[in-house]
């Protein structure tokens, strides 16, 4: 026996992949004294590494390595090439850096034997290994605008290096990114000296944004020159050892607003420091960063653990740029391979930008959230002006779609956007929250207290009174319903921020004077708008949909007023389970409010459907142009949301976890009023709750044992301070004191303890039931799917067709030159799509040159996954193919085959 458990424990490969261990329900990993859970955060986060077996030529696939403040994205085109991207770069990040790329001769990725790119998220650097001889690794000075490329080359012959800075044709700028003088941004100049070279645009924009992109050479001589106003060149001579330093250094954070100086002071100060401690400080920083929260979430089919990796790249994607002076923008962010052009960028909207963040006060990065909430207090004396001139009411108004000064022109040029009135609930809400997690009371009486009463201030002003009630006359309800009667999102704005306010209030002392009216409105508000046994958006009938957003539901989150035990909970999940849109787009936090509701299956299975709807690229990344991040974030949210929540002011451990017996749940995350919760479940058992206490504070914890007797342990003399079979209880705490809550029966003691491990990941993953990938194998799968082809302007994506379509999706166009193309290496290619009665005539090119016009039409029945083009015998090497469409009727792409 002893025998056969060894083996079954073995960490085995599958495909390149490490498998879990099975689960073990005799040990634990909590750590008494550190009071959290035991882990080789160097090898568990490792097993999450995105790693690329060959090199990848598309640029919407690319890598990525980032610092905190700027990002870049790299692919293999012409050597090394990266998109450079900084947070505070331009206007809501609308418009990239520029571009970065090193060649040498012979080429770097010429000669090879063996070839792996790696996303190291516990290092944070991507490194690219050529057999035993080359090495380029992508890091950066860390919560810095810096980064580096170093390069360990120890090939013989080496007779060219060079690296190149580059803007676009700034000709083609269009003005997405509410910038108020577009010309400064279509100036460009450039410098080259002795020490360094760099570009420079955006340098009069009145609103000092604007960047100089710069770079210098440590370990080996180098010249520098200006190829023209938008290039620099930096010839290297050949050594074995050298790292390129590159900064997008900004006006906005620079002394006097000069970006140039700025840049060539970072550059010295990063090779002063050198590569060697700048590497060591950048992991550290990375490190440190990891330690500070924990999450497995695994099962026999691995369908989990691909949940738990999407989980990990998703954190680090957003905190690579989430501590800049401006938020982590939803769709542009600091990882981009689309030049300067971006889509729905002129503001910050408040629904997207949530999703994004508000995962992080849970799982320890409270600071991130802050870069969130900082945009919104700035702007306090600015928005409470604007919501004088709007709307005569001294009071605060927040616009749904938000400058990066407060400016409201996304919002009150639009229909969908003008009459949000709840804006300003959700941002001084979360303002709180900030320091519920925080327990920063210095932030509650000079922050988020004044803008919970300008807010308050803002409705009490607002609603009518018709003698009984207090109603919403008119308002948007959010963007999908227009100038409606009681919007559920106003009244749920007021049953939310006005007892908070009223509380905090009365703790602060301040504005006794105005407590009894906000009392009032409260006391005599009219009811949630119902309809057949489930909340509705507005006072029914109900208006024209406009958007697709599940507007009743916003009360489970993140308005946090219904849930697991409240007395409506059995209405919200009516609610949630009739809502019109499931899924309805990238932005769409059903999910998270399946967990909040205790829906475990729910929440697993809606966090795949959105990887299945909506991560379509094999770095994690979308190809859905209505926003990029958002589903990412949700994704942390709903994973965070089913393993522990605490937004009721009491703490649940595995609310949401899903029904399978061979679910694996283990968790550090931090709950509200600073107590960092511990617990594991494996065999469908819950082991223990760790406390680690703060700040101090009392809680009340859910036993998650039902009625089954515990008991309440401190860790530091073994004293047991509580014994109870409630199914609620309350423990006062002492500030860095750690606590378990254990039963009686089988204390934690009975556990053998352990440190959670994990192996890193060498091969690429897939999620079962989608085409959702992670990674490249060192063999392409021949069957390319629609989504990986880069299209030109008005294609669109069609999903779960349930005509037979490879992976049940097609692109198709109906407009007359609609172009799409696809790069592959090999020696052959089919073109794979449907015929049918509606389809019309498609060009078909291969590499620049016409090769056939195909038909689609066919009379009868449908026809799915057809060939109907290909071409064989080709030369190996790089290729591509590109469909136009040529009527009106419809032009289709289902999938590609590719012969290596």
């Amino acid at each position: 026996m002893r025998s056969i458990r060894a083996a079954l424990m073995t960490v085995v490969l599958l495909a390149g992949v490490p498998v879990a261990t099975l689960a073990s329900p005799t040990d634990a990993a909590f750590n008494p004294s550190s009071g959290v859970l035991d882990v080789d955060y160097a090898s568990y986060p490792a097993k999450h590494d995105v790693v690329y077996n060959r090199p990848n030529t598309n640029k919407l696939h690319g890598l990525f390595a980032g610092n905190g403040r700027m990002g870049a994205m790299a692919w293999h085109q012409n050597g090394l090439t990266m998109q450079v991207s900084g947070v505070d770069t331009s206007q809501q990040t609308a418009f990239g850096a520029g571009m970065a790329n090193l060649t040498t001769t012979p080429a770097m990725d010429s000669g090879y034997s063996s070839y792996q790119q790696r996303l190291s998220l516990y290092d944070g650097t991507l490194t690219t290994k050529y057999d035993a001889n080359r090495a380029v690794t992508v890091m950066g000075s860390p919560n810095s605008e810096v980064m580096g490329v170093h390069v360990d080359d120890t090939r013989g012959g080496v007779q060219n290096i060079s690296f190149e800075l580059s803007l676009w044709n700034v000709s083609n700028l269009g003005n997405s990114g509410d910038v108020p003088n577009l010309d400064t941004w279509k100036t460009v100049t450039a410098y080259a000296d002795s020490g360094s070279a760099g570009i420079s645009r955006g340098q009069s924009d009145p609103q000092n944004f604007g960047y100089t992109l710069a770079a210098t050479v440590e370990g080996a001589p180098f010249t520098t020159q200006v190829v023209n106003n938008s290039r620099v060149r930096f010839t290297i001579t050949p050594s074995t050892s050298y790292t390129i330093w590159f900064t997008a250094s900004t006006r906005l954070n620079a002394p006097g607003n000069n970006s140039v100086t700025q840049a060539r002071n970072a550059l010295n100060s990063v090779r002063s420091t050198g590569y060697a401690a700048t590497l060591t400080n950048f992991r550290n920083w990375w490190h440190a960063f990891w330690q500070k929260s924990f999450v497995q979430y695994s099962n026999g089919s691995r369908e989990a653990d691909y949940l738990e990796n999407v989980y990990y790249l998703s954190t680090y994607m957003i905190a690579s740029g989430g501590y800049g002076n401006y938020p982590f923008h939803f769709i542009n962010g600091v990882f981009r391979a689309t030049e300067d052009q971006t889509k729905w960028s002129n503001s910050y909207w408040y629904w997207n930008q949530r999703d994004v963040y508000n995962s992080f006060l849970a799982s320890n990065h409270a600071d991130l959230m802050a870069g969130f909430n900082r945009m919104y207090s700035r702007n306090y004396s600015y928005l409470k002006s604007y919501t004088q001139t709007r709307y005569g009411i001294d009071g605060l108004w927040v616009p749904e779609t938000m400058g990066w000064d407060g400016n409201a022109r996304g919002t009150i040029n639009s229909d969908y956007t003008k009459n949000i009135y709840s804006t300003g609930t959700e941002a001084a809400y979360n303002m709180y929250l900030q320091y519920r997690y925080t327990n920063d009371a210095n932030y509650l009486r000079t922050t988020a207290y004044p803008y919970m009463r300008e807010v308050v201030k803002f409705y009490a002003a607002r609603l009518s009174f018709d003698g009984s009630k207090y109603y919403m006359a008119t308002s948007n309800s959010h963007e999908t319903y227009w100038n409606v009667r009681n919007a559920i999102t106003d009244l749920a704005a007021v049953r939310l921020l006005f007892p908070l306010t009223i509380q905090i209030s009365t703790e602060l002392g301040l504005d006794a004077g105005l407590r009894g009216q906000w009392q009032n409105i409260v006391n005599n508000l009219v009811a949630y708008p119902v309809e057949n046994g489930a909340y509705v958006p507005h006072q029914p009938p109900i208006a024209q949909t406009r958007n697709n957003e599940n507007v009743a539901v916003e009360l489970v989150w993140p308005y946090d007023l219904t849930g697991i035990g409240y007395p409506d909970q059995s209405m919200a999940v009516t609610t949630w389970n009739r809502r019109p849109f499931p899924y309805g787009n990238v932005w769409a936090p059903d999910a998270a409010q399946a967990a909040r509701l205790g829906l475990g299956d729910q929440t697993m299975q809606g966090m795949k459907q959105m990887l299945r709807q909506y991560q379509n690229y094999p770095n994690g990344m979308t190809n859905n142009t209505n926003g990029v991040y958002e589903y990412l974030g949700v994704h942390l949210t709903a994973m965070n949301e089913a393993l522990m929540q605490s937004y009721n002011g009491k703490i649940r451990v595995f609310p949401a976890i899903p029904s399978d017996s061979s679910f694996v749940g283990k968790f550090t995350l931090l709950a509200k009023d600073g107590f960092l919760v511990s617990s594991e479940r494996e065999a469908s058992e819950t082991k223990y709750v760790g406390i680690r206490s703060l700040y101090g504070k009392p809680t009340r914890i859910v036993n998650p044992w039902g009625t089954q007797q515990v008991r309440v342990r401190r860790t530091s003399d073994n004293a047991v301070l509580q014994t109870t079979s409630a199914a609620e209880l309350d423990l006062p705490t002492a500030a860095n004191t750690v606590y378990v809550v254990e039963r009686t029966a089988k204390p934690l003691t009975n556990y053998a303890s352990t440190r959670l491990t994990g192996t890193a990941n060498q091969g690429s993953k897939s999620l079962a039931g989608t085409a959702s990938t992670l990674g490249l194998d060192a063999t392409a799968n021949p069957m390319v799917n629609n989504t990986d082809v880069t299209y030109g302007a008005n294609w669109y994506l069609t999903t779960n067709r349930g005509y037979g379509d490879y992976n049940d999706d097609t692109h198709h166009s109906n407009t007359i030159d609609a172009s799409a193309q696809y790069t592959f290496t090999g020696t052959g290619v089919q073109f794979i799509s449907e015929r049918f009665s509606d389809m019309g005539t498609v060009d078909v090119y291969l590499d620049n040159a016409f090769q056939a016009t195909v038909n689609l039409r066919i009379s009868g029945a449908r026809q799915s996954q057809q060939v109907v083009w290909e071409r064989q015998g080709l030369p190996r090497g790089s290729h591509t193919i590109r469909i136009v469409n040529r009527s009106t009727s419809v032009g289709m792409i289902d999938a590609f085959r590719i012969t290596p």
